[in-house]
């Protein structure tokens, strides 16, 4: 019966990530603007998460909650596919999130969450989130204050050209987060 909100949550999660798929197929396929990005520039599409850059006020979050879905997927994979698995996300977020920057001309515009949405599923390897719906609140809600607040190294590594600026320093949030949560989860269990 202690299951049952778990999969609740995960399913809503699941549809309301595959209706914002859904959205962003729409748009390509129709021609038209989001952000004032026309649909047939794909990849400045892919920078501004199809659309979840352009929620007010928090386009970062609504990222980062993009990042929940592909959290649960890589989360049921070992150890070495989860790292295999973030790793290729994190190289692929470079280049995506670099090319928005140049398209909306601004270092690291708030509109594209390409760097939240694919970095996120960093912050939860090795944990057993897909079993513990808390547990990934708990992550998401860390991660979104880590990123805010920029402890070291992170402001540093936000200063780098590019891309690779405007990723890394979510890669240092998703760190923190997940020795945060590593560490509480080991003590957790031994209790």
């Amino acid at each position: 019966m202690n299951r049952q909100p778990g999969k609740k949550v995960i399913i809503s999660l699941v549809i309301l990530c595959i209706t914002a798929v859904c959205i962003g197929l729409y748009l390509a396929l129709s021609n038209q603007t989001l952000c004032g990005v026309s649909s047939d520039n794909a990849m400045v599409m892919l920078s501004i998460g199809l659309g979840l850059g352009c929620v007010p006020l928090i386009p970062g979050t609504a990222g980062a909650l993009g990042g929940i879905l592909l959290s649960l997927l890589i989360s049921r994979l070992s150890i070495t596919k989860q790292v295999i698995a973030v790793a290729l996300l994190i190289i692929v977020a470079i280049p995506i999130s670099e090319y928005g920057e140049n398209y909306f001309a601004t270092k690291d515009a708030p509109s594209i969450v390409a760097d939240e949405l694919l970095t996120f599923p960093l912050a939860t390897i090795g944990l057993p989130v897909h079993q513990h719906p808390v547990m990934l609140a708990g992550i998401f809600m860390t991660n979104r204050i880590i990123d805010w607040t920029k402890p070291p190294p992170a402001r540093a590594a936000e200063s780098l050209p590019g891309g690779v600026g405007i990723v890394l320093d979510d890669v240092v949030a998703s760190l923190w987060t997940l020795l945060v949560f590593s560490i509480g989860w080991q003590w957790y269990r031994r209790q």
